[in-house]
């Protein structure tokens, strides 16, 4: 963890008091390394079970005229810095040589902050896909910033409606603006530069999905798999075996494979199973396990296992779920802890190659668009009252969530299919001042804005890009849970060269027709994965069979405990007589509102452990 504080009438004893103070309530025992000079105070928390290279770092000049903070990892730091001995010595001479573009050539995850004393500059900085997170609240005359949301905040921070508003939305906050006023996220690859003027943005890379020069299948096929080759091998420690968390899907099969060939070992998987029919993919994941001779361990997942929610909520910086899946990632962590000092996880497999079953809606809902309205409403709202099933995927299912998210803005993209509530939903459940002060008229804004940034010419390029901006910062954030096991992630498939490389080839190499997903992706893995994995498995993401457990009636019982009291009810947000006929809704298989449900579920057991904790 890094923290930091800027102070325009500050003395550097007195920062360094502050900071002080501030580092122990968040380091929980833990070492920590401090400066403090003139304005700037700097701290860096560092885990005593961490996994090498992953430790936060602290550099000083002889001179203490450039000092950084950083927290993450260079993965090419051997290559490009020979003479560093830390990558925020690395840091500090590239910006030295080139201050306007000392981070090109470096590749990996990292936050950091640079004193630049002859400038009077604080740099802060984040990597190009937000890998690392970092948080900031700036104020007239202090900035305090922290990879943690705590350290950020200047006090026990009220809640901020318009965040809670989006993850009431899409089940996770994607706006800048975090839950607590005035506590920011600094957005992927940006610098936050910090002077007398005041703080500015500045972004410093940026993804492009418009096509490069057209190259045949062939040609696309062959440059693709040395690309994630060599993304994985970057991320390797010299003798030390990775995990994989393996669900047996493209993604994590191909970490695997490749991890057993670079490393000429086998490597550790793990995956969660859950007993549900239509839910169960630990076929596949044992499949892959034997197939590559790794060391595999099963984790089983059952209803029992949903009061473990009080436990990864502590480690959430701010709500987010992912119908219990985020559960399964604490699951993984545990049985993960002690046996290996890293894992690699697939996250940015489907966004980058369009993997996901939503870019197949998209198509189809690219012409129902066209139809008139008084042909597509009725039938609509026809689908919509069809009774829900208990399978995770079959025709109704599709079809009753298909015909629900019509009644989005297209302009949505990809998320149009992603959002839990209309805006009439929204008024039944939230009382007015809430609606009030979240700015409820204007909640899709902060996507939208996102979207007029994209430049690719079709609506796949485009969603794909808002899904690189989003979608992936959700996933991102199940594995930030982690750190409750000193259990660091890497993720391959987000390297900034295969990012840029792919995002640049056309859609159709990715979406084949109608509802072929990952075409090119797929035909680039067959050298080193079985046709059984590429091509003969349905594609059904890792599920968790949570609207099932919800209709059980010891969970049922459990949930309205939850909903009913607590910290979600003492803030006066939520109407709960609406929250019960959901409850009731659901049991009767009327409506799926596990989403909705859950999601209040987590947003109440998030906020009583800030309570907790305060």
């Amino acid at each position: 963890m890094i923290v930091g504080i800027l102070r325009r009438d500050g003395a550097g004893d007195r920062l360094r008091e502050e900071l002080s103070r501030t580092a122990a309530r968040l380091a929980s025992g833990r070492r920590a390394v401090l400066w403090a000079k003139g304005p700037v105070a700097l701290c860096a928390v560092r885990d005593r079970r961490s996994g090498r290279g992953s430790q936060p770092e602290l550099f000083v000049t002889a001179r203490e005229d450039l000092v950084v903070l950083f927290a993450g990892q260079l993965y090419n730091l051997p290559e490009i810095q020979r003479s560093a001995a830390s990558a925020a010595q690395a840091l500090a001479q590239a910006y030295d040589a080139d201050p306007a573009r000392f981070l090109d050539r470096f590749n990996g995850r990292f936050a950091f902050a640079l004193w630049d004393a002859r400038a009077g500059q604080l740099l802060l900085g984040r990597d190009r896909l937000g890998i690392e997170p970092l948080f900031y609240h700036a104020s007239p005359d202090c900035l305090r910033f922290g990879s943690s949301l705590d350290a950020a905040a200047p006090g026990a921070g009220d809640y901020h409606p318009p965040a809670i508003l989006q993850y009431l939305l899409y089940c996770y906050n994607p706006a800048p603006e975090t839950v607590l006023a005035g506590v920011h996220k600094l957005p992927p690859a940006h610098l936050l530069d910090c002077d007398s003027r005041g703080v500015q943005l500045q972004r410093y890379w940026r993804l492009s999905f418009l096509p490069q020069q057209e190259q045949s299948e062939a040609q696309y096929r062959e440059s693709i798999l040395p690309l994630i080759a060599d993304a994985v091998r970057v991320r390797l420690d010299d003798g030390a075996s990775p995990g994989v968390f393996l669900s047996g899907g493209t993604d994590s099969s191909a970490l695997v494979s490749l991890c057993t060939r670079l490393t000429g070992a086998p490597v550790r998987t793990f995956s969660f199973r859950c007993n549900w029919r239509s839910y169960d993919e630990s076929s596949y994941a044992r499949f892959v396990a034997q197939r590559y001779g790794s060391v595999h361990t099963e984790v089983s997942y059952g209803p029992e296992d949903l009061a473990r929610i009080d436990e990864a909520v502590r480690w959430m910086e701010e709500p987010f779920c992912d119908l219990g899946i985020e559960i399964g990632t604490h699951l993984l962590g545990r049985a993960a802890n002690g046996s290996v000092g890293y894992v690699l996880s697939g996250e940015g497999g489907d966004e980058l190659f369009a993997g996901h079953p939503v870019y197949t809606a998209d198509k189809v809902a690219a012409v129902v668009d066209h139809l008139p309205a008084a042909l597509v409403q009725p039938l609509a709202r026809v689908l919509q009252r069809l009774p829900d099933s208990d399978r995770k995927k079959n025709l109704t299912v599709l079809l009753k969530r298909f015909a629900y998210s019509l009644t989005f803005p297209p302009a949505l993209l990809s998320h149009r299919w992603r959002v839990y509530y209309t805006p009439a939903e929204l008024r039944a459940l939230c009382n007015p001042d809430f609606l009030a002060a979240s700015d409820s008229e204007h909640m899709f804004d902060p996507l939208l804005r996102i979207h007029r940034e994209a430049d690719g010419a079709d609506r796949l390029s485009r969603s794909l890009f808002s899904d690189y901006q989003t979608l992936v910062d959700f996933y991102l954030r199940r594995l930030g849970l982690l750190r409750e096991f000193s259990l660091e992630s890497r993720v391959p498939l987000m390297d900034h060269r295969l990012v840029e490389r792919i995002a640049a080839i056309p859609s159709r190499w990715k979406l084949r027709g109608l509802a072929t997903t990952k075409y090119i992706y797929r035909k680039a893995l067959e050298p080193i994965l079985p046709a059984e994995i590429l091509y003969d498995r349905p594609k059904l993401g890792h599920g968790v069979p949570l609207k099932n457990w919800l209709r059980e009636d010891k969970v049922r019982r459990w949930a309205e405990e939850r909903l009913a009291d607590g910290a979600l009810g003492r803030t006066g947000f939520f109407r709960p007589g609406v929250i019960r006929r959901m409850l009731d809704e659901h049991t009767r298989k009327t409506h799926n509102h596990s989403h909705r449900l859950w999601g209040l579920i987590v947003l109440g057991a998030w906020m009583e452990s800030r309570r907790e904790a305060a």
